[in-house]
């Protein structure tokens, strides 16, 4: 959490090229220092995964997953990356995830029901309710 890696200044430089789709300086700042893929923000609200997913920038998703970022962690909401990916639609970062085996049931049914996500859930799952 926060600065659990000794790396609060570079972390904070990846959570924003997470968040802002800059797939050079992310990969900049992984090639100097891998474990920065579990970095998250100040008490765990959102980890540089979290951001990407939740923007769609794939590339990015896929980076830091395979430089080790738990894709199953959670933010301060409870929420996982597929959660967020899901929320905003982004289809593509929601199939990398799978490719990197994400626990799909972990997904909070209720709690995307309850943010107007119901649509986007069961169009993951292909049901109908």
């Amino acid at each position: 959490m926060g600065n659990s890696f000794g790396c609060s200044a570079s972390g904070e430089r990846l959570v924003s090229a997470a968040r802002d789709g800059d797939l050079v300086e992310a990969k900049m700042l992984l090639n100097c220092n891998p474990y920065l893929a579990k970095y998250s923000t100040f008490g765990g609200l959102n980890s540089p995964l979290h951001f990407a997913s939740a923007k769609g920038h794939n590339e990015i998703v896929a980076l830091l997953l395979e430089n080790g970022a738990d894709v199953n962690s959670r933010n301060y909401s409870g929420q996982t990356a597929l959660m967020q990916a899901c929320r905003y639609g982004h289809w593509e970062v929601v199939q990398t995830l799978l490719l990197f085996r994400c626990n799909v049931s972990s997904v909070n049914f209720f709690s995307s029901v309850f943010h107007d996500e119901e649509s986007l859930v069961c169009g993951l799952f292909n049901i109908r309710l």
